[in-house]
């Protein structure tokens, strides 16, 4: 994979298996991240972003679900390249909320109104990496800041 690359999804395939036969909502999408970039995946209601995005994330319910095929390259922090497909739910626990992490569409899973987005991000940052307050606080707003949030200290 390309040293610029974060990410590169090859081919992905997911499908679901229902007592009407196979569903397959994510069919050979192929796309790929570099530092520093942002991607929009925009489309019609139904047309696989939800499950693509939950695929790379390995949280596809299985079953009915599963990636049948592909690949879903990343490059961690430590700048090794792994096939996200292929590695197994304790790897991928790792991998979550360290490396990548996912914000939820749906009400009850996305974030909190009653809490800063700031404060949000940085209890995620102090569970799954094990940072003081303070820490955790100071990258949530160099997070915030990186991806274009005014006054991400607010």
């Amino acid at each position: 994979m390309d040293e610029k690359r974060l990410l590169e999804v090859k081919d992905l395939r997911v499908h679901f298996f229902t007592d009407d036969g196979v569903v397959k909502a994510v069919d050979g999408v192929s796309f790929h991240v570099n530092k520093g970039e942002t991607l929009a995946v925009v489309g019609e209601s139904g047309s696989g972003k939800s499950v693509t995005s939950l695929a790379l994330m390995r949280l596809i319910p299985t079953p009915p679900g599963r990636i049948v095929g592909g690949e879903v390259l990343f490059r961690g922090k430590d700048g090794q390249v792994r096939d996200l497909t292929k590695l197994s739910e304790a790897e991928m626990r790792r991998i979550r909320g360290n490396d990548i992490a996912m914000i939820f569409q749906e009400p009850m899973t996305s974030l909190n109104p009653v809490y800063t987005v700031g404060d949000q991000i940085a209890e995620a940052i102090m569970l799954h990496q094990g940072k003081s307050r303070k820490e955790a606080m100071e990258l949530a707003a160099h997070m915030l800041d990186l991806v274009g949030i005014p006054e991400p200290k607010k």
